[in-house]
C-alpha cells in the first residue's frame, strides 16, 4: 500500500529565519529570465474560479500583475467552468488547449485524467531548470512521473463550536454516544473536502481485516453523523449554528479572526493528532509551446516571496521551506502532529471504487 506520510510540526513556518537564504537564487532567477532566444511574450494559465475571484481574497490577479511586471509579458489566466473536465474534454476531442499550465491540481484530479484520457494531457516538468526546486519539501510531490510541481497545501481537520463540545481526540470517539448527532461531512462523491475525510478513514482502517473503513462509516452513521451534498451546505449550517462539528480546514480559524468572528466557535481538531493532506500543484500541458515562459512560471510560484503571498491571500501552507507566511497564518491557522495523504499510485485504479462502495452504504440507509 501506498501511503505518504510526514511530521509537519516543524515544516514551513518554522523556518521563518531563512528565507533570507534564497538571495543567491533569486540573483540566478533573475539572470536566466534575462536570457533571450526567442521567447513568447504572453503567457496564459488555467485555474479554478476562487483561484482568481474568491468572495473574500484570492492570490490570482497579484500574481497576475507581479509576473508581468518582473518578466516584461503580458499575463492571462484561463478560468473555464468545470476546468479538469473542460480540458479532458478538449483533449479527448483533438480540440487546442488554451494554456500552457494548470495551477491547482489535485491528486484526485490527475488520476481522473489519467482514467479518463491515454495519460497525455499533461507532460513532465524538467525539474532540474527550476531554481527553488530543492527547498520545496518533497513530502507533498504526489506524482510519480514528475508532471506536477507542488504549489501549496494545508489539511482536513475538524471545525467544531468550542461553546457546545470538545473535540475527539480518536476516530472511534467520533462514534460514541459523547459525538451522537453532533457531525457533518460532505458527501465523498460530490466534494472534496468529504473525499478527503473517506481517504482519511481509508488509511486509519484499511479495506481488509475484522473492522475496515465501512464499518468505520457504518458505526459513524448509526451515531447519527449527516453526509450533506457539499462543503458550502455544510459550512452554512455550522456557522448558522445547525451543526456544531464537520469536516474542514485547519486554516479556519484564519478566516474566523479575518471576519471577527468567535474564535471560541471556530475550534480545529486532529483525529489520531492528523491532518489529511490538501495539496496543489501546477502542471505542464503536453501542447505547451512557451517552453521558458512556462517553466520561469513555474519557478516564480515557488518563490519565498509569491509562496508568502498565496499563503497570505489564498490562506493555505507554503510548500517552500523558505518561505515565511503571514503572521496572522503562522498564529492562527493549526498543523497536525502528522500529515498523512494517499499518493497518486495508491488512488489509480481504486478511487472510484472506494466512491462507489460508500455511496452504496448511503443509498442503503
Amino acid at each position: 500500500m501506498e501511503r505518504r506520510q510526514f511530521l509537519v510540526s516543524g515544516g514551513a513556518a518554522a523556518t521563518a529565519g531563512l528565507a533570507g537564504c534564497s538571495a543567491t537564487k533569486e540573483a540566478t532567477e533573475g539572470a536566466t529570465a534575462g536570457s533571450s532566444e526567442t521567447q513568447a511574450d504572453s503567457l496564459t494559465v488555467a485555474t479554478y474560479s476562487t483561484f482568481v475571484d474568491a468572495p473574500s481574497d484570492s492570490p490570482g490577479e497579484w500574481i497576475k500583475q507581479t509576473f508581468e511586471d518582473r518578466y516584461d509579458v503580458e499575463f492571462e489566466w484561463a478560468v473555464p467552468d468545470r476546468p479538469i473536465t473542460h480540458y479532458i474534454e478538449r483533449y479527448n476531442s483533438n480540440a487546442p488547449i488554451d494554456a500552457e499550465l494548470y495551477v491547482g491540481l489535485k491528486p484526485q484530479d490527475l488520476v481522473r485524467v489519467d482514467q479518463a484520457t491515454d495519460s497525455g494531457l499533461f507532460e513532465s516538468i524538467n525539474r532540474s531548470e527550476l531554481v527553488h526546486i530543492d527547498d520545496v519539501d518533497p513530502a507533498f510531490d504526489f506524482d510519480p512521473t514528475d508532471r506536477t510541481v507542488p504549489v501549496y497545501a494545508n489539511y482536513a481537520s475538524l471545525v467544531y463550536d468550542g461553546r457546545q463540545l470538545t473535540s475527539p481526540e480518536t476516530f472511534e470517539a467520533l462514534t460514541t454516544e459523547s459525538y451522537t448527532d453532533t457531525f457533518a461531512v460532505p458527501n465523498p462523491a460530490q466534494d472534496d473536502t468529504g473525499l478527503y475525510f473517506l481517504l482519511w478513514t481509508i488509511d486509519r482502517f484499511g479495506e481488509s481485516g475484522e473492522y475496515t473503513y465501512l464499518d468505520y462509516w457504518r458505526d459513524l452513521l448509526d451515531n447519527g453523523a449527516q453526509v450533506l451534498g457539499s462543503w458550502g451546505t455544510m459550512y452554512t449550517q455550522f456557522t448558522e449554528g445547525q451543526i456544531p462539528m464537520i469536516v474542514s480546514y485547519a486554516n479556519d480559524r484564519v478566516y474566523a479572526k479575518r471576519s471577527g468572528s468567535d474564535l471560541k466557535k471556530h475550534q480545529v481538531g486532529f483525529l489520531n493528532g492528523q491532518g489529511y493532506a490538501n495539496l496543489n500543484a501546477v502542471a505542464r500541458f503536453t501542447e505547451g509551446t512557451a517552453d521558458t515562459l512556462a517553466t520561469q512560471f513555474v519557478d516564480f510560484l515557488l518563490t519565498p516571496e509569491v509562496q508568502a503571498k498565496i499563503a497570505e491571500l489564498n490562506v493555505t501552507g507554503p510548500v517552500n521551506t523558505m518561505a515565511t507566511p503571514p503572521t496572522v497564518y503562522q498564529e492562527f491557522a493549526k498543523e497536525p502532529d502528522e500529515g498523512v495523504f494517499l499518493g497518486y499510485e495508491r488512488l489509480n485504479g481504486n478511487l472510484t471504487q472506494w466512491q462507489r462502495e460508500l455511496e452504496r452504504e448511503l443509498v442503503d440507509r
